[in-house]
């Protein structure tokens, strides 16, 4: 696996940005006081891969199972205060797969939560 400190991604600028946005702002909302957000590039020979991770609240197992839902947001103690409507990742999901990516997300609660993206390499060119 080769690491880069970019990636071309030839795709329409506004979904990129709001899914990469919604995936950083979630990381600093529910990342704790002074956390880390680490973001990691990668390619590999059918994918560009871009880790988003945090050592914030992290999730619950049945938190992880809802995550993309429209209109879900994980209700504890850690998160009572923070705002938030419920679209942002249902959004990330549908921008993802309308580039025939995929979504992945490992979580810990109270450890931490790693958001993957996986953007096929070829993505807006002609076949």
């Amino acid at each position: 696996m080769l690491y880069k400190t970019f990636l071309l991604i030839k795709a329409d600028s506004d979904e990129i940005t709001r899914l990469f946005t919604n995936l950083i702002s979630n990381a600093t909302k529910y990342n704790k006081t002074e956390g880390r957000i680490e973001i990691v590039l990668k390619e590999t020979n059918n994918y560009n891969l871009v880790e988003i991770k945090d050592n914030g609240i992290g999730m619950k197992q049945e938190e992880k199972e809802k995550l993309f839902h429209e209109f879900f947001r994980a209700k504890n103690e850690s998160t009572k205060n923070i705002s938030g409507t419920g679209h942002g990742l249902s959004i990330v999901k549908r921008i993802v797969d309308s580039y025939a990516g995929k979504i992945e997300v490992d979580s810990e609660y109270n450890k931490g939560t790693t958001f993957t993206v996986y953007l096929p390499s070829k993505i807006g060119e002609a076949v």
